[in-house]
């Protein structure tokens, strides 16, 4: 049973009597994946165990009790049936801030500038979805991507290049827990001319060689409190973009993406940004 989005519920459970959670639940509607960093959902679950996932219903192992407290009807169809979830990361180094629109509904709540990303809305329908960049508080249009849904999937739109020689990449993210105090990482090159790159972590290279619009399966990483994440050119010590004093936390879920240009081509040069995809 699937609740309407104005449901509110309230879960009290214990698992092999360890564990307690006392979570109220607002807008059940968008929770097909409850670990995914949601933007307009608020949703605060952090390092939940337990849970799977089946068609769009959390199974919680080992539950004792299960109280749900509803504050409006339930029906028996749910209006996330059949759609999917995109985030948006923009790369387009002289993109001014947007608006978000998807099929012509505004859904961001502030404007999208160049280096940082939208995290995962849900309710997206599967069929041909029109993402559109508006100039922040107008109707002027900056892009326009149709782009082809397929059903309860989860994706990311990487924007890239000059808003003039506009370019993207849609990705199917395949979002799951990394093992057990560990973390897991994958690596997107957005830049139009950067070559081959590769992702370096404590000395260590974790993904190699990666072209434009190319990237990494997400890779296991381990847990650090002060870390520095570069991107290197293929087998050098090149650094062409790099992250610093990153807390590389237990349970989560990243995407590090190069954007930007070699040699600083178009007065526009290279940098690496980090995505907090999901937390476990």
């Amino acid at each position: 049973m699937i609740c309407n989005n104005k449901a509110t519920i309230i879960l009290n459970y214990t698992v092999n009597g360890l564990f307690a959670l006392n979570q109220n639940l607002k807008y059940w509607s968008n929770t097909k994946h409850p670990k995914l960093n949601y933007n307009i959902m608020n949703l605060n679950l952090t390092k939940i165990k337990g849970i799977h996932q089946l068609g769009t219903i959390p199974l919680l192992t080992g539950i004792a009790c299960l109280l749900a407290v509803l504050t409006s009807s339930c029906n028996k169809d749910s209006s996330t049936v059949g759609t999917s979830t995109l985030a948006v990361v923009s790369g387009s180094p002289d993109a001014p801030p947007a608006d978000v629109y998807i099929n012509g509904s505004m859904i961001s709540t502030t404007p999208l500038v160049y280096g940082s990303y939208f995290p995962y809305y849900g309710n997206i329908p599967s069929g041909i979805t029109r993402v559109r960049l508006n100039y922040t508080g107008t109707t002027t249009e900056i892009t326009l991507d149709s782009i082809n849904i397929a059903t309860n999937k989860t994706y990311t739109l990487f924007l890239s290049n000059l808003v003039a020689a506009h370019d993207y990449l849609l990705v199917t993210d395949t979002v799951v827990a990394p093992p057990t105090g560990k973390a897991t990482i994958r690596l997107v090159n957005m830049s139009p001319n950067a070559q081959g790159v590769d992702l370096v972590i404590g000395g260590q290279v974790i993904v190699s060689n990666k072209s434009y619009k190319q990237l990494s399966p997400f890779k296991t990483i381990t847990v650090s409190d002060n870390d520095t994440l570069k991107v290197v050119q293929t087998g050098t010590n090149n650094v062409l973009g790099v992250v610093n004093a990153v807390t590389v936390q237990s349970g989560v879920v990243y995407t590090i993406w190069l954007s930007g240009f070699a040699n600083g081509i178009n007065s526009y040069g290279l940098q690496a940004n980090l995505m907090r995809n999901a937390v476990y």
